[in-house]
C-alpha cells in the first residue's frame, strides 16, 4: 500500500525541501557538474525518491520502457508547469523548481497524487523554489563611471556622435585588461561596444559577448514588437539606435520607456543621421549580419 501524503502545503515543502537537498548533495562532481548532468541528475533523482517517498517500487522493465515512464512523466511536467508563475512557455526555471516537477509528476503518473491537487502544490511552491539571489542579479546595474543622458535630446546628441564612429570604434578595456575589439561591419558588436564606452564600463569580457549575444536573441524576437519597429529596424541607423539603447535597458542604466523615447526621437530627426548613412552606405564592409 503507499505511503500517506503529507497533509497541508507546509508538509510538502519540507517533504520538498529536504529531497532536493538530498538530490542536490548527491551530484557526481559537486558544484563542478556539467549543466546537461545536472539536470539528467535532478530528474532520475526525483523521480526515484518521489517513489520511495510514497512507499513505490522502483521503476522497472528494460531500457526502453524506463524511457517510456520518463517521458510520460516529462509529459505531465510540462502540463504542471502552467500552475507555476510567470510564462508557462518560459522553461528558464531554477533547478529546485525543475526538481519539484518531477517530484510531483512521477507521483501523479503513478496515480498516487491528483494532477489538480499536485497544480495547487506548484502555486504554492513555486515562488520559493526560484533562485535565490535571481532577482539581486537581474536588478543590479553594471558599474560605471559616466550616467546615461537625462532627455531625449541630449541622448539624440549622443547617439549620433556614437553613428559616427559605429565603423570604426574604439577599444574597449575589459576588466581583465584585454581589449575587446568590433568588428565595424556588425552593428550589433558597435552599438554594445559603445555604448559600455560612453559608459565608461569596463566588464569581463565574457560578459560583453554575452551581451551581444542577448540582443541578438533579442533581434530576432523582433517582429513580435510590432510592425513599427520591424519597419524602423530596416534603416542601418535606427537599427544601431535600437542596439545603443538595448545595451544600456540590459547593464540596468535606462528602462524600456526612456528606450522608446529615445528611439522616437532618432526617428523624428534621422535626416540627421543622413551623412554617416550615405558614406557607409558605399563600403561592402558595412553590412547587418540577419
Amino acid at each position: 500500500m503507499p505511503h500517506s501524503l503529507p497533509t497541508g502545503l507546509e508538509s510538502w515543502r519540507t517533504e520538498l525541501g529536504k529531497a532536493f537537498a538530498i538530490a542536490e548533495a548527491s551530484l557526481p562532481d559537486g558544484e563542478n557538474t556539467p549543466d546537461d548532468q545536472v539536470w539528467h541528475h535532478l530528474e532520475d533523482q526525483a523521480v526515484s525518491m518521489a517513489r520511495v517517498a510514497r512507499g513505490l517500487p522502483t521503476l522497472g522493465g528494460d531500457s526502453d520502457t524506463i524511457d517510456r515512464t520518463i517521458d510520460a512523466i516529462t509529459d505531465l511536467t510540462e502540463r504542471l508547469r502552467r500552475h507555476g508563475g510567470g510564462d508557462p512557455e518560459d522553461h528558464h526555471i531554477s533547478a529546485e523548481q525543475f526538481f519539484l516537477l518531477y517530484y510531483l509528476g512521477a507521483q501523479v503518473h503513478a496515480a498516487v497524487l491528483d494532477e489538480a491537487v499536485a497544480g495547487e502544490i506548484i502555486r504554492g511552491c513555486w515562488a520559493d523554489a526560484r533562485e535565490e539571489d535571481e532577482d539581486d542579479e537581474v536588478d543590479e546595474p553594471w558599474p560605471i563611471t559616466r550616467p546615461p543622458p537625462k532627455d531625449s535630446a541630449t541622448w539624440l546628441d549622443e547617439v549620433l556622435e556614437a553613428w559616427r564612429g559605429a565603423r570604426r570604434p574604439p577599444p574597449l578595456r575589459t576588466a581583465e585588461g584585454r581589449p575587446v575589439l568590433a568588428s565595424g561591419d556588425d552593428l550589433r558588436e558597435s552599438g554594445v561596444i559603445l555604448a559600455l564606452h560612453r559608459r565608461g564600463c569596463n566588464p569581463p569580457a565574457e560578459s560583453v559577448y554575452g551581451l551581444i549575444g542577448v540582443i541578438t536573441e533579442m533581434e530576432g524576437d523582433i517582429e513580435g514588437l510590432g510592425p513599427e519597429l520591424t519597419q524602423l529596424k530596416k534603416t542601418p541607423p535606427m537599427a544601431f539606435v535600437l542596439y545603443y539603447v538595448w545595451t544600456h535597458i540590459l547593464i540596468g542604466h535606462a528602462d524600456e520607456a526612456a528606450a522608446m523615447a529615445v528611439v522616437q526621437e532618432a526617428s523624428s530627426h534621422i535626416d540627421r543621421f543622413a551623412p554617416s548613412q550615405q558614406s557607409q552606405a558605399g563600403s561592402s564592409r558595412f553590412k547587418r549580419r540577419n
